[in-house]
């Protein structure tokens, strides 16, 4: 822990967090049972079976959020009070673009 304090950048911190959130600390060995589970005739969704596996098998898609929560927050009231920031195109917003 007095590495990642001392020495590790902060943008290198962030890029761990998001490889472990896609790709989760043993999710190795739980695909490995799950494909055992298959060859005994298991019919599931691996991720029904084990969680952990839906960030390996349905990804979430970089950019999308919810924009109702977004409304609501400290950022979205910060964005309306600057200058310009009460002109935004909402239909962009929710596009995504």
């Amino acid at each position: 822990m007095h590495f990642l304090l001392t020495e590790m950048r902060y943008q290198e911190i962030l890029g761990w967090f998001a490889y472990l959130e896609q790709r989760p600390v043993g999710w190795r060995s739980y695909e490995q049972t799950y494909a055992f589970l298959q060859t005994q005739g298991v019919k599931e969704k691996a991720w029904d079976i084990f969680p952990v596996l839906k960030a390996i098998y349905q990804p979430v898609k970089v950019g999308s959020f919810d924009l109702r929560g977004f409304k609501g927050s400290v950022l979205f009231q910060k964005i309306q009070s600057a200058k310009g920031g009460e002109t935004l195109d909402y239909e962009q917003l929710e596009k995504g673009i």
